[in-house]
């Protein structure tokens, strides 16, 4: 906003201490809230690990528990009356008292797979009978099927159930118990299967609340997910904590880099299923708080930052700018440059010291340069009333666009059109500047056009004017009515689109601004007579713009410098400014 300046003595100024300061102020501010920040980040992801951790502990213990009641029941199966029953049935031919056994211990099977909160099934097989009882009616059970059962531990394969195969976790227990060591022959086998749909609604319920993605994981099988997880992004996890679980044993809480954002990884092992609980959360969604928290400490030290900044501004402005204003002013007036003023701000301080430089370099002005300055104001007016000679005259015809706008009920177009004209208005009305740059002019010639295009869409214009022109330094309303004469003489009788194309390029000795038109032209006697007029002191109304522009360029760029009229190649007019370096100005 601010250069930091040095005053005249080599010393820094009021403003640059004063930001200084206010730099030196935020700095360890800055630097305590992001060592407190950082502090209390480790502190929150320790406690968030613990907890987690405990939350996963739980879950365990509850999956756990619930396996271990399904095993226990599978003895108290195993004990049954009607179960020890099937194992005495020899005879190939079923009598009712067996079919009687089957039909109650069903029952009894069915009563326990429905004390449990899992979805469960219980086999009761006998290969002496080979006979089974099972609540599940769709898998096929012979003594093949329970040639590898599963005793010491849960098993997990595939099995069928009436919703088809599904992965499940199956327990065989085998009677009598001491066959197991003995490698004897089994009277019986008792079978506890769940399937995994049951670890997925508990994960399901487990993430609820949480930004955790928990799974189930055990080495070489396809980890257990919930339904809306992207197995995908399971399966990336599983092969990082392939790596995590070989260093830190059966649980364990961790922070790891996964695909280059932060995590919490959290994991227990299942004492009775063997699986890992794991659970993977985001840094970014669990310290959102944090970081949001830290945002607005940021946002507010931006505010103060610049607060600081508009308070040392108005210092500066207040302060430090009229005495640099005094010490600029001083110094122009050692060079001998008396017609120096100070520009009036706002009543302070500074005000009735600046008034009254103002009055002395006046007073000196007046003394030793009176007749200069009136022939220069004599010179600037001169310049004036021609300036006020080439304004354009179309006013009635834009009320009259307004009004047919207006009746159309065109909104839109009437704002667009009163803007750019209230633009074009201000431009040529103010008077106080006589020099402007090319850029402003090119700006109000834009204006202009786009007011005689929004009347006539068949007007199209272009420009191509190089970018060191744009801030060459001209008399006010030179190239406009230029542009004006194309638009009055060259579009009128012209049938179709009319076009006027604008350019700036630099010469040997200075600059060339052109501009063209595909208009009707002009006859070459015609040509030749405008170009005679523009030497004289008066002529028709027709050059009479044009005359005034070639006029100012001589008085403001010297003799050498003037206007350019020749045949276009568009098929029109081509009418340029012709400024020459170093010309004798009059000025």
């Amino acid at each position: 906003m601010f250069g930091i300046r040095r005053g005249t003595v080599g010393k820094m100024n009021i403003f640059t201490k004063v930001m200084i300061v206010i730099v030196l102020m935020l700095i360890p501010i800055v630097v305590m809230y992001n060592s407190s920040n950082k502090t209390s980040t480790g502190v929150v992801e320790q406690e968030l690990l613990q907890i987690n951790l405990n939350r996963i502990r739980f879950f365990v213990e509850q999956m756990d528990v619930e396996a271990d009641r399904l095993w226990r029941a599978a003895f108290v199966v195993a004990t049954d009356p009607d179960a020890l029953q099937l194992q005495l049935r020899s005879s190939p031919e079923p009598d009712y008292s067996l079919l009687a056994s089957k039909r109650l211990l069903l029952q009894k099977l069915d009563m326990q797979s429905t004390s449990f909160e899992w979805v469960n099934d219980f086999t009761v097989y006998s290969p002496l009978s080979d006979v089974v009882v099972s609540t599940n009616l769709k898998q096929n059970y012979d003594a093949d099927y329970f040639r590898n059962a599963s005793q010491q531990r849960w098993d997990y394969r595939v099995i069928v159930t009436d919703r088809g195969p599904e992965k499940a976790f199956v327990r065989d227990l085998i009677t009598p118990f001491e066959s197991v060591s003995k490698q004897g022959d089994p009277n019986l086998y008792v079978e506890v299967t769940f399937t995994s749909d049951n670890l997925v609604k508990m994960l399901e319920r487990f993430m609820q609340g949480s930004v955790g993605q928990p799974f189930l994981y055990h080495p070489g099988f396809d980890p257990i997910v919930p339904r809306e997880m992207d197995p995908e992004s399971i399966g990336a996890m599983a092969e990082q904590f392939d790596s995590i679980k070989a260093q830190n044993g059966a649980e364990g809480a961790v922070k790891i880099t996964f695909r280059n954002e932060p995590y919490l990884v959290n994991y227990v092992t299942s004492k009775s299923l063997g699986w890992y609980l794991v659970d993977f959360q985001p840094m970014k969604k669990v310290l959102e708080p944090i970081d949001h928290s830290k945002r607005m400490f940021y946002y507010a030290g931006l505010l103060l930052l610049v607060m600081g900044v508009v308070s040392a501004a108005l210092l500066y402005r207040n302060v430090q700018k009229p005495i640099n204003d005094l010490i600029r002013a001083v110094k122009s007036l050692r060079r001998g440059a008396y017609d120096h003023r100070i520009k009036r701000r706002s009543n302070n301080e500074f005000h009735y010291l600046i008034e009254q430089f103002n009055l002395m370099s006046e007073d000196i002005q007046t003394l030793i340069d009176k007749v200069y300055a009136e022939q220069l104001h004599a010179k600037e007016s001169s310049l004036k009333h021609l300036q006020a000679q080439i304004n354009p005259h179309f006013l009635y015809n834009n009320f009259a666009y307004i009004q047919s706008m207006a009746q159309l009920e065109r909104t839109k177009a009437i704002v667009a059109f009163t803007q750019h004209l209230s633009r074009y208005y201000r431009y040529t009305t103010r008077t106080e500047q006589q020099l402007t740059s090319l850029a402003e002019e090119m700006e109000l010639i834009r204006n202009y056009l786009e007011i005689h295009r929004m009347q006539s869409e068949r007007l199209q214009f272009d420009e191509h004017i190089e970018a060191g022109a744009m801030s060459l330094l001209m008399p006010r309303l030179l190239l406009q009515p230029l542009v004006e004469n194309a638009i009055v003489h060259g579009m009128e009788g012209k049938k179709g689109n009319f076009e006027i194309v604008i350019t700036g390029t630099r010469t040997e000795d200075g600059w060339e601004l052109l501009v063209e038109d595909n208009g009707v032209g002009m006859h070459p006697d015609e040509l030749e007579a405008l170009r005679h007029s523009l030497q004289l002191q008066s002529s028709a109304d027709r050059s009479l713009g044009l005359r005034n522009v070639h006029q100012r360029l001589r008085h403001y760029f010297g003799p050498s410098s003037g206007l350019l009229i020749d045949h276009s190649s568009l098929g029109g007019l081509r009418v340029g400014l012709m400024i020459k370096d170093g010309g004798d100005s009059d000025v």
